[in-house]
């Protein structure tokens, strides 16, 4: 392993333009906060960004400027400063690893869709389908995806290395920046792009703060981006060295109150302000200033298999693997019209929902209770799957680290009625004066709407658990992502076991509508045409929601303590496509690399896969560029299915649950089939496993997500009884 150094630093904050602007304004006293737009509305605060910033300077590609919301342009502008000041430039290999805001919901954006879907002040379902809808722009939603500053930088840039996003909280920006440095130790990257971004001045944002209590420290919004490469490389090439990586002990922490609350980039761009100064300290790494900073060797990993001990699940398809694994292997397919609203004039009719609903029934009182009228069903997923993997496991350690896949929440019909539609005016205004005087509600719903993170923590204080913690927010890749942060959090040490997993609810009118609106769903009528994955008639994906959480120990501590070893983690690969926020890389070559990055962690050959749980969303681009990428990686052809045919796509959720499918087949002695397929795509060259399934359970299967944006994750699971596995 070895030491890693900073070669440059950008940093977009209140203060100034650049870490050095920054430091001279500061100097001169602390900044002063100004009141919001709309006087008199809403508590904090606001320091926004100092004058002079340009988007269109950094941005080269002009028609994406409005796909990118804030934040993904102060990533931009902050990753193209630190590489000027690195001398370097875009690298397909270097990796991108961002710690993301919360989802940075558009007011303005949304007041026509409201003011066309309402009747006396209050949304109504059929407003909505008929006319409020129409105003919903296909890509508006694709700005309130926080891992977007991760594909906007990553297309600009051309960088397609491992990648990260972690969401939301403060520290995250550090942790980001800890991941990073150990990927370029460990030579998963050349270098890399680490940091974090975020704006917090929007409407959503002041209403948070204040409902939350937390009104009394400025909002504000910043980038900070460090270049991170070996010191080694960055001395041979003349790079001026600004600062050494390395544990954190001896290190003093930063003071980060300067720039107010910056959410993700608080604690980044602190450290981008210190960094080169003094020894600073943030979470888990140091930052020595060069030249008299000590060579440090960061964390070696130890790349030992890893025993899944334990499976919390509530799935569409049963509730437990025994279950899962029955009606999976047999070909049941949970679509089915919907349930959770009368969907019979929506433009999508069926989906795969979770039977139960009402899900906080099954929580503990206290957890209940926090949960209790916010609408939040992705939480109540998430909470039931992971305290249910908790259970089984029966001996989580004080220390595990708690990963989440994070996802959108959505807002409701009840919470925009709630906090919103009665303040609406003629289209594209809204009633500040009257939201201002309004009575509250005594338990707010909007403010949850984007805290993401929220079950993460609710879950890890209720089980007491105070290892590590993050969110992964990759969208639709999210799920697996987390798996492999999870076990890279043991391998190295930092943690002895990990409660990881994710959970994801969209079945409901404005979860829905966006990707109707970007024609990804089926508007198959019929829930046997809908979620045909590699069928040449496939017409886009159906809706599914679930939570699947597992833990993750070293193997020998798990055979040791006679627990029952579910599946054996091999490795994980990510990447990025470089390509477009709207569509998959039409060869798959981002797909390529997660899966061949995988294999080179795990220390295996391709041949050894026998097994192939696809991404396979049903859409026409995305099945046959995944397609051509397996083909690629594994020229003897493993057997090919898609579970979402079968669960539908639980977006964030999906890779968790997929994982949950290949320990249901290792189990049940099958592959899972592909249910809907009857006229085969001809343009896809793989072996598709049959309508009926196939029996005998594979030795080692691999797992795709591939998320929105281009954001990429695999992962290589072995059979208990595998000689992968010994």
């Amino acid at each position: 392993m070895r030491p890693v150094a900073i070669t440059g630093v950008g940093l977009l904050c209140a203060a100034g333009l650049d870490p050095v602007q920054a430091r001279a304004r500061l100097a001169q006293g602390p900044l002063i906060p100004q009141p919001p737009p709309d006087v008199g509305v809403l508590a904090p605060l606001l320091l926004p960004l100092a004058e002079g910033f340009d988007p269109r300077k950094v941005v080269t590609r002009r028609k994406d400027l409005k796909l990118m919301a804030r934040a993904n342009r102060l990533a931009l502008g902050a990753a193209r400063q630190a590489l000027a000041q690195a001398g370097r430039a875009g690298h397909a290999e270097a990796g991108l690893f961002l710690a993301v805001g919360r989802e940075p919901m558009s007011l303005r954006e949304l007041l026509p869709v409201l003011h066309h879907s309402s009747e006396a002040g209050q949304v109504t379902l059929d407003r909505l389908i008929d006319e409020g809808m129409h105003w919903m722009h296909p890509l508006a939603s694709l700005k309130t995806l926080p891992n977007m500053c991760v594909a906007h930088v990553a297309i600009e840039l051309g960088l397609t290395g491992p990648t990260m996003a972690l969401c939301d909280d403060a520290d995250m920006g550090p942790r980001a920046l800890t991941e990073a440095a150990l990927a370029v130790s460990r030579g998963d990257a050349p270098w890399a792009l680490a940091g974090g971004a975020d704006a917090r001045l929007a409407f959503g944002d002041r209403l948070s703060a204040e409902t939350l209590g937390d009104g009394d420290r400025p909002l504000s919004e910043a980038a900070a981006v460090f270049v991170l490469e070996p010191l080694e490389d960055a001395r041979a090439r003349g790079a001026r060295v600004i600062a050494v990586l390395g544990p954190r002990e001896g290190c003093p922490p930063v003071a980060h109150d300067r720039l107010g609350d910056c959410g993700a980039a608080t604690l980044a761009a602190a450290l981008a302000l210190d960094a080169g100064e003094r020894p600073v300290s943030a979470g888990d790494i140091g930052l020595w200033p060069a030249p008299a900073a000590p060579a440090l060797h960061l964390a070696r990993r130890r790349a030992a298999p890893l025993a899944i001990s334990a499976c919390g699940l509530v799935t569409p398809l049963g509730d437990d693997l025994s279950t899962l694994g029955t009606r999976l292997l047999r070909g049941d397919s949970a679509a089915a019209p919907i349930q959770a609203f009368d969907a019979s004039r929506f433009p999508v009719r069926n989906a795969c929902e979770v039977a139960d609903r009402r899900l906080a029934d099954r929580l503990p009182a206290v957890l209940a209770a926090a949960v209790q009228g916010h609408e939040d069903r992705r939480a109540e997923l998430a909470l039931i799957a992971g305290l249910a993997a908790a259970r089984e496991h029966g001996a989580l350690p004080a220390e595990a680290a708690v990963v989440f896949a994070a996802g959108l929440t959505s807002v409701t019909i009840g919470q925009v009625n709630q906090g919103l539609a009665p303040f609406v005016r003629d289209g594209d205004t809204f009633d500040f004066a009257g939201f201002a005087g309004r009575t509250r509600p005594a338990r707010e719903m909007t403010p949850w709407r984007n805290l993401v993170t929220r079950p993460l923590h609710l879950l890890a204080d209720h089980l007491g658990l105070r290892g590590p913690r993050a969110a992964h927010f990759s969208a639709c890749a999210a799920g697996s992502a987390a798996v492999a942060h999870a076990a890279e959090l043991i391998r190295r040490g930092d943690a002895p076991a990990a409660l990881v997993g994710g959970a994801d609810s969209m079945i409901h009118p404005f979860g829905l509508l966006p990707f109707v609106r970007l024609g990804a769903t089926s508007p198959a009528e019929d829930p046997a045409l809908c979620g045909r994955p590699f069928d040449q008639d496939r017409d886009g994906f159906v809706m599914g929601e679930g939570g699947a959480f597992f833990v993750l120990e070293p193997l020998e501590a798990a055979r040791a303590a006679g627990r029952k070893v579910l599946g054996v983690y091999l490795g994980a690969g990510t990447s990025m496509d470089a390509w477009r926020v709207t569509a998959p890389h039409p060869e798959g070559l981002g797909a390529e690399l997660a899966m061949r990055r995988a294999l080179a962690d795990a220390g295996i050959p391709a041949a050894a896969v026998d097994y192939v749980n696809a991404h396979g969303t049903g859409t026409p681009l995305n099945d046959v560029a995944e397609a051509q990428a397996v083909a690629r990686v594994f020229p003897h052809r493993p057997a090919l299915s898609s579970s979402k045919g079968q669960l539908g796509h639980a977006i964030a959720a999906a890779g968790a649950v997929e994982l949950a499918v290949l320990l249901a087949a290792f189990a049940g002695d099958g592959l899972p089939p592909n249910p809907h397929l009857t006229n085969p795509d001809p343009a896809i060259d793989a072996d598709l496993v049959e309508p009926g399934g196939r029996r005998g359970a594979p030795g080692v299967a691999l797992s795709n997500s591939f998320g929105f944006g281009g954001q990429n994750a695999s992962l290589l699971i072995a059979h208990p009884e595998h000689e992968a596995a010994r």
